[in-house]
């Protein structure tokens, strides 16, 4: 299940190499990744499954709930069976009043009309966004202590649901990173820390303690499992990164050049912040 986090696409090359290796599907997670693309193909169309968002601080928006789409016709009847509370559906054939069990996943028409009206602008916004985070990273790559994202060479368009930095306290007379995101929020540029660490916020220990992978594992895998339960890369990213909403690469040119002058501003002044 790779994820085209932030609207930067995964490297999918990889990806689908190791999955054909190992007779696996590829379930894309292109929530945040509306248009962006992997060598020219959408992102969501390069797996056996796409999955995207609708909830509200998506870039295509309705307040709520998703979509589905995938090439597999028997795949798709059952997603369009389960998401009708079980009813049959194409393929779904009639065993019983709901052949498979199923949810209430049916979204109203209210929904769909800012749907409709949301896609009218979303090749605009989107083409705004990519010229305004390219920009911007112009702007900001040679102020010291900030490390601006990299694409995968594949990426042909990148969505930026969020615009991602990392901070290197070393630069900052080692401020932490909370009061750089203090700093730079006063100076008029909201932004924020990103996720932490998901594997350690404790629903992994739950699964491992769970009746079901007790009788499914032995005492030693597990306690194995948790022993490799550690990802450097990942604790480094959690520490450093710094995030930009969406919607603050949808403005000028001008106010790119604010927020490059205030991360600008809070490097000069570091001494100030410890």
């Amino acid at each position: 299940m790779p994820v085209h986090i932030l609207g930067l696409p995964a490297n999918m090359d990889k990806i689908n190499a190791i999955a054909k290796k190992h007779n696996l599907l590829v379930i894309e997670d292109a929530c945040q990744a509306w248009l962006a693309e992997w060598r020219g193909k959408k992102c969501g169309t390069l797996g056996d499954l796409g999955c995207f968002s609708f909830q509200n601080s998506k870039h295509l928006p309705c307040g709520e709930g998703g979509a589905v789409i995938g090439n597999d016709e028997e795949i798709m009847d059952r997603c369009f069976s389960f998401h009708n509370c079980g009813r049959p559906y194409g393929s779904v054939k009639r065993t019983s009043g709901y052949p498979i069990i199923g949810t209430n996943r049916r979204m109203t028409e209210y929904q769909a009309a800012i749907l409709l009206s949301q896609m009218k602008r979303l090749e605009k916004d989107t083409q705004t966004r990519g010229e305004n985070a390219a920009y911007l990273t112009s702007r900001i790559k040679d102020i010291p202590g900030i490390i601006p994202h990299r694409l995968y060479e594949g990426v042909t368009r990148a969505a930026y649901h969020l615009y991602p930095f990392r901070y290197k306290k070393e630069d900052f007379n080692n401020v932490s990173r909370g009061k750089f995101l203090s700093a730079l929020s006063r100076e008029g540029v909201p932004c924020s820390g990103g996720y932490g660490p998901q594997y350690r916020d404790g629903l992994i220990e739950v699964a491992l303690n769970s009746k079901n992978f007790k009788r499914s594992f032995s005492e030693a895998r597990l306690r194995r499992y948790r022993d490799e339960l550690h990802y450097p890369g990942n604790d480094q990213l959690c520490r450093e990164a710094v995030w930009l909403g969406q919607n603050m690469l949808l403005t000028t040119k001008k106010d790119m050049d604010d927020i490059a002058n205030a991360i600008l501003k809070v490097h000069e002044n570091r001494d100030k912040l410890a």
